[in-house]
């Protein structure tokens, strides 16, 4: 299969993502008569196998990509199925010499007497796995610059940290936003800032509480407790507590503990690790224990009942911003 090439997943979006930079170059190169994409699915296979058999009608080069091949696990194939992916398979053994191929499957199914063929015997295997989010965060930054400046934007390091925390994991929604970002800014002839994404961008439910870990992350016991009663007016004390306060203050414990053993992985994005570090050093480590003894309390109460925040919400925050308001004077 000397001209057969290989593009599988895992991940849906990379794998789609080099596709189709690949047929752009292919057009760019050959012209659209020579390029065709089938479906292992959808088109009848002894049309696939012809077509693959067929030199390029002007001549030159033919580029087929042929898609949802090998097939995934689900749904199981019947025996006559098998028998057409096994011929088309002995076919991409003998191509015209100017045929070039690429099979592509999302999830292929491994176990299969095709897939090992194929695998063992095409010219090159693309596999696409998604970034791990604790392992590979310096992947998720990196493959935003390059996003960013594929579309024509500027960003720089520490503001593409910041979007990646921000948005998420999801590479397809961050290159959504990207896009997002890069035509405002290349209207307003600016690199994008922590300004334009906050502004922009539809945050991820991790960072649903920004607002709040972002005033926390100040250390200003005044802009705290500001946000606290801004975000009750518009959500209510029970989304405060359980969305912004508990999940910030939780960060803020993280860094502290990975400050004191950074060998041990904390998981925390290193934007938001950055941000809280500069609070946390102004701290004792017997502060953050009393503060996270009062924490437990409080989720613990609320969690059997003994502390209704639908009513007495209000008095609860009041008192959560006592406690804060002190914690960070």
């Amino acid at each position: 299969m000397q001209n057969v090439f290989l593009a599988i997943g895992p991940d849906a979006f990379l794998l789609k993502d080099f596709i189709d930079q690949t047929k752009k170059a292919s057009l760019a190169k050959y012209g659209e008569f020579a390029v065709q994409t089938l479906s292992a699915k959808d088109t009848p296979l002894s049309e696939v196998i012809t077509e693959i058999s067929t030199p390029a009608f002007f001549g030159g080069k033919k580029i087929v990509f042929i898609e949802d091949f090998p097939p995934p696990a689900s749904p199981k194939l019947s025996e006559a199925k098998k028998k057409e992916y096994e011929s088309l398979t002995e076919n991409l053994k003998n191509l015209p010499d100017e045929v070039v191929i690429f099979v592509i499957s999302t999830n292929p199914d491994k176990r299969t007497k095709f897939f090992k063929t194929i695998k063992k015997e095409v010219s090159k295997i693309y596999e696409y796995k998604p970034f791990d989010p604790k392992r590979d965060i310096s992947k998720f930054t990196q493959w935003i610059l390059e996003r960013v400046k594929k579309y024509g934007a500027f960003i720089d390091l520490k503001v593409a940290q910041f979007l990646h925390s921000f948005v998420g994991n999801d590479l397809e929604k961050l290159d959504k936003e990207i896009q997002k970002l890069a035509i405002l800014t290349a209207i307003k002839g600016e690199q994008i800032s922590k300004e334009n994404i906050i502004a922009l961008c539809v945050p991820n439910e991790e960072s649903a509480d920004f607002a709040f870990s972002n005033a926390l992350s100040t250390g200003n016991a005044e802009k705290i407790i500001t946000e606290i009663s801004t975000l009750s007016k518009e959500f209510g004390p029970a989304m405060v507590w359980n969305r912004d306060i508990i999940s910030s203050i939780r960060t803020l414990l993280k860094v502290r503990f990975s400050l004191e053993s950074p060998e041990e992985k904390s998981g925390i994005h290193p934007f938001v690790a950055s941000s809280m570090s500069r609070v946390v050093k102004k701290f004792t480590p017997e502060q953050f224990q009393n503060l996270h003894q009062f924490l437990m309390e409080v989720d613990i109460k609320t969690k059997n009942g003994t502390l209704s925040l639908s009513q007495e919400g209000s008095q609860f925050l009041l008192h959560i911003q006592k406690k804060l308001y002190l914690f960070f004077s």
